[in-house]
């Protein structure tokens, strides 16, 4: 995995600026490109061919390429652009995507199977080609004022130039709402994500964008589903084990995040039938209700592999640590645990393969049960009993039955997207107006909710909404601090399109979750693991917000609050709620905190 940057001017100084600031994707080579017209920048982390042979930017007659991410069917590819008459110097699969555009042009991205973001200098050309995977597993950010055209892995390469940035009001909203920052937008104006299955071309001599989709996923599924089903069930499980033995393809140690869940259980248990010495992780909390070890440990023993555990403490100079080095403003509190099990996991191996998006396109999250429940719940019951259920008390337990009950109540009704939205929201709409006052903007501007009422509308809001630019993000954030490359099976491009088309109970059945494939893990893992219920990777953020001296200070001193973002006094309600347990506002003020935190420390840079 590797840090990538570039811009359309020559300037040798800020283009090593910018890769110095992404040093952690890439540890083990840098290296730049530059003439009259461009500055190319690359960072290094060695998985095929780690020779001096893999090192970028690497070019070929007219292109130059700088590229993050693996193509995990690039020997297959290799041997159709030999027989073409292309010959190669490595034994990577840089080389293979630079002779795969020159071959193809930007179709090419249609015949990866893999993870990427990439530019490509295109001198006959005279563009930048530019593209990021189907599902946004690799990042790519650029920034564009209409002459300046600059990219990166990272927006904090992105600041290494002289830009006067300014805080997105419609980002600021989205993160609020969400509690990440979706879609192309950005934290900061005139900066933007390239979007997964996006390809984007700059003329540098008109300086003008196009961007283009290359890979419709709901054309994809409709296609599966002409399919017979029972052929679909039998390729279901045939492509998840070709998926995770494509992902072990590498020339330095790999292994397996294990939490004792049954996504990365079954992955680990795939790996370990074909690997001996195979190594998994997990980290351990002192907190009961929040540890997973004694599951871990489990599945470890029944499928053998050496299993590295580390009980580990979230303290005040993590939180720090991790803040201080976002792109822009993040919520998601499982970032530093998911930091904690990339720390220890890079001190063993390089590379490490991980059960995220099995939810999203399995089926697995309590709001896909709480879709169920609605469609049986009358609107009169819900209104009659929101009084009654909003005055229980509240509970610093992981994901409580409360927390759970009170979701559903308060964001009862509407259209369903919208109603699975404001479940899965910190501050939906109103509670959102008071905290941003004039800068508020309503969600239905920035994410649209039409579809149809179903299932699999839940299930495609989420892919292209909160796995991409929440959970895909911060695996991305997390493992690429410790210079840790991950890996996720589950979002083959040939398997999601394929488990998205089988009918509703092959995924949530009554209101046993994810059914099919705790159906196919019941060959490989033990039964009390598929049986237990999910738990998530979550850590205890009401206590930490009454207990942190830190937290205190960012929530609670008017002075960060000098710029205008939030209304002070409607936060300091929020907190006094909280401390005074009258409300768990917790996910709401650990917002705030890491706005005020990350605004400090960005202006700082």
């Amino acid at each position: 995995m590797c840090g990538i940057a570039g811009f359309n001017w020559c300037d040798k100084d800020v283009i090593r600026q910018m890769t110095d600031a992404i040093g952690h994707r890439g540890p083990d080579d840098e290296g730049f490109y530059v003439d009259n017209n461009v500055s190319l920048g690359h960072r290094r982390l060695s998985i095929i061919d780690t020779s001096t042979k893999g090192h970028q930017p690497m070019c070929f007659e007219h292109l130059a390429v700088v590229y993050n991410g693996e193509i995990y069917n690039f020997l297959e590819l290799k041997e159709q652009l030999k027989a073409r008459g292309y010959h190669f110097t490595s034994g990577t699969d840089t080389e293979v995507l630079l002779y795969s555009y020159h071959l193809w042009g930007p179709a090419c991205v249609e015949k990866f199977n893999g993870m990427w973001a990439f530019c490509i200098y295109d001198k006959k050309k005279n563009i930048f080609f530019l593209s990021r995977d189907r599902f946004g597993v690799k990042p790519l950010y650029y920034y564009f004022d209409g002459s300046r055209f600059i990219f990166a892995s990272e927006l904090k390469a992105i600041r290494q130039h002289k830009l006067d940035l300014k805080v997105n009001t419609t980002a600021l909203n989205f993160f609020f709402y969400q509690k990440y920052i979706g879609g192309e937008l950005a934290i900061f104006e005139n900066c933007w994500k390239l979007k997964p299955s996006e390809n984007l071309v700059f003329n540098l001599t008109t300086k003008k964008i196009s961007r283009m989709p290359y890979y419709n996923l709901e054309e994809k599924i409709a296609e599966c589903s002409q399919m017979p089903l029972a052929h679909r069930i039998e390729l279901i499980e045939e492509t998840i084990v070709d998926a995770v033995e494509k992902r072990l393809i590498a020339d330095v140690p790999v292994g397996s995040f294990l939490s004792g869940g049954l996504d990365s259980s079954l992955i680990s248990a795939i790996i370990a039938g074909r690997k001996k010495d195979f190594d998994t992780f997990s980290i351990g909390f002192r907190d009961e209700s929040y540890d997973e070890v004694k599951y871990s440990r489990m599945v470890s023993e029944y499928i053998g592999t050496k299993h590295h555990v580390e009980y580990m403490d979230i303290d005040e100079p993590l939180m720090e640590y991790i803040i201080a080095r976002m792109d822009e403003p993040f919520g998601d509190s499982s970032l530093l645990p998911t930091y904690l099990l990339s720390k220890i996991t890079r001190q063993n191996v390089t590379v490490s393969l991980s059960g995220d998006a099995g939810d999203e396109v399995f089926g697995g999250y309590d709001t896909y049960k709480a879709y169920k429940l609605a469609r049986y719940v009358p609107v009169s019951v819900v209104r009659a009993a929101k009084p009654l259920i909003n005055l229980l008390p509240v509970s610093e337990k992981k994901l409580s039955l409360i927390f759970k009950v009170k979701k559903f109540v308060n964001d009862f009704g509407g259209h369903i997207n919208r109603r699975h939205l404001d479940w899965m929201a910190t501050f939906p709409d109103e509670p959102r107006r008071g905290l941003l006052a004039d800068r508020f903007i309503e969600s239905e501007s920035f994410i649209k909710c039409g579809g149809e009422n179903s299932f699999l509308s839940l299930q495609l809001n989420d892919i292209h909404n909160y796995l991409s630019e929440d959970i895909l993000k911060k695996v991305d954030l997390a493992s690429m601090l410790t210079s840790l490359e991950a890996r996720t099976p589950f979002l083959d491009y040939r398997l999601v399109p394929m488990v998205l088309s089988l009918p509703e109970e092959y995924k949530i059945k009554g209101f046993t979750t994810k059914w099919l494939l705790k159906k196919i893990a019941s060959k490989y893992i033990p039964s009390k693991i598929i049986r237990r219920p999910k738990r998530g990777f979550t850590v205890p953020v009401s206590r930490w917000v009454k207990q942190s001296g830190l937290i205190k200070e960012f929530i609670t001193n008017r002075r960060y609050y000098d710029n205008g973002l939030l209304d002070y006094e409607y936060v300091k309600n929020l907190y006094g709620e909280h401390i005074n347990n009258r409300r768990d506002n917790a996910r709401q003020l650990w917002l705030v905190f890491v706005l005020n935190y990350w605004s400090t420390s960005a202006s700082a840079r």
